[in-house]
């Protein structure tokens, strides 16, 4: 069983030993470290590299979001931010935190907090051995693709991989394109023409200067006059078309690509 490499972060010694007593009682649990400030951290997480930081917000040298700020990316840890404020909760999700443990908190709502803790994990470990195993079936087959099949971006400080097969679609915001799974969106900092060089153009089709859609997620598509087609999609999102898109849709349609 692998265990989960932790630190602990607080500058109250009492509060620091009950975290790591708690955490003792499971076994999947490893404390590599306990620090009492923010410096302090810094150097332990880039000695270390662990998994989870169970980090307290206020602490002297720098405060946890500056920790967690000067940690760099590839290194990052999934981190449970602990603190007496309630104030700091909105910041703490803003920098992706698993969890926001309020002083003072019981064994279960601990416990909670641990089980969020290694569901992430478990989904970060699971993404990254189906994105191995891909890699593995493709070469195994011999098949060489130009295109991308994983998007691999980077968001407040984690790294997330998208599949193209999963994309529903994808739309132009200013200097990002927002990539819209069934259960999430994520923005790429890209611009739509570079990203649509990336796709095969077998699945995705432009349908309009901001949209770019996965033709194997059409639910239905209707011409709606005036040189427009209305997309729905699998998630339910209906898309209009741009009038100057009508051709190569209308072509697409003819082949039988496409709803």
């Amino acid at each position: 069983m692998k265990t989960i490499r932790t630190i602990v972060v607080d500058d109250e010694p009492a509060a620091r030993s009950r975290i790591v007593r708690l955490l003792a009682k499971d076994k999947e649990f490893n404390v590599v470290a306990e620090c009492g400030n923010g410096q302090e951290a810094l150097d332990v997480v880039r000695k270390h590299r662990p998994d989870l930081l169970f980090l307290d917000v206020q602490i002297p040298e720098k405060t946890g979001f500056e920790v967690v700020a000067g940690i760099p990316v590839d290194r990052m840890p999934f981190v449970v931010f602990v603190t007496a404020y309630d104030r700091y909760a909105l910041k703490a999700f803003d920098v992706d935190a698993v969890d926001f443990l309020l002083k003072p908190f019981d064994d279960d709502r601990f416990r909670n907090a641990v089980e969020k803790a290694k569901r992430s994990i478990e989904m970060q470990s699971s993404s990254r051995l189906t994105g191995r195993l891909m890699d593995l079936v493709r070469n195994h087959m011999n098949t060489t693709s130009t295109y991308t099949e994983i998007f691999v971006v980077r968001d407040k400080g984690r790294e997330h991989q998208i599949h193209a097969n999963d994309l529903i679609f994808l739309r132009a915001e200013g200097n990002y394109v927002r990539l819209q799974t069934m259960d999430r969106h994520i923005l790429h900092r890209v611009t739509m023409t570079n990203v649509q060089d990336e796709l095969d153009p077998e699945r995705f089709l432009r349908i309009h200067r901001r949209f770019v859609i996965n033709q194997e997620q059409v639910s239905d598509v209707r011409y709606t006059g005036n040189n427009e087609f209305t997309f729905t999609m699998s998630n339910g999102q209906q898309i209009v078309s741009g009038r100057s898109y009508k051709e190569q849709i209308a072509q697409r349609l003819r082949d039988r690509k496409l709803g």
